[in-house]
């Protein structure tokens, strides 16, 4: 079971959101405030995982697929990211999501918390901005904030340090708070 779950973690994610469209959460552009129920289902979800904890291996098993979970899934082009911080038994650690497909922060968040929480894995929404990653000039920016979820001071440097410590050393990886 577990290496299922491992396999589904590790699959691209955006062919899991198409044809959803009727059920997709929207976000305000300019304020980041849930229009939906579907959004506002995410924000709640959100708030609650704090304190959920489902598993359906054992603690070792949990605790090695924890410990296997890529720092960074970053998808090629300008998307937006969450920096999550994941936890179990007691360990955390921060992991970096940019995907493809996906327009909201929250839809982010909702799609990897979906993933790690029948693991028993806790996950949480530290920050967020978007990220521009161009493989053929080898250069990924870090940078603006998550209306949704709010400006995290430093976020947007933790997800650059995690970034450079993650991929090739051949890449030039920048940050900064400033934009949306």
């Amino acid at each position: 079971m577990i290496f299922i779950l491992v396999c589904l973690l590790l699959l691209p994610s955006f062919d899991m959101v198409k044809g959803a469209k009727s059920r997709r959460a929207k976000f305000d552009e300019e304020t980041g405030a849930p229009l939906n129920d579907a959004a506002r289902a995410i924000l709640v979800r959100h708030r609650h995982d704090a304190d959920a904890v489902a598993s359906s291996g054992s603690r070792e098993d949990v605790v090695a697929v924890f410990d296997r979970l890529p720092e960074i899934d970053i998808a090629e082009g300008v998307w937006k990211y969450v920096l999550l911080e994941i936890e179990v038994d007691g360990r955390r650690r921060h992991i970096v999501r940019a995907l493809s497909g996906l327009h909201y922060h929250a839809e982010i968040y909702e799609l990897t918390a979906a993933q790690l929480r029948p693991l028993g894995i806790k996950c949480r929404v530290v920050g967020g901005g978007r990220i521009n990653k161009n493989s053929s000039t080898k250069t990924i920016d870090v940078y603006g904030y998550s209306k949704t979820f709010g400006r995290a001071p430093g976020c947007n440097q933790h997800a650059a340090d995690i970034i450079r410590h993650s991929i090739p050393s051949d890449f030039d990886v920048s940050w900064s708070d400033a934009g949306y």
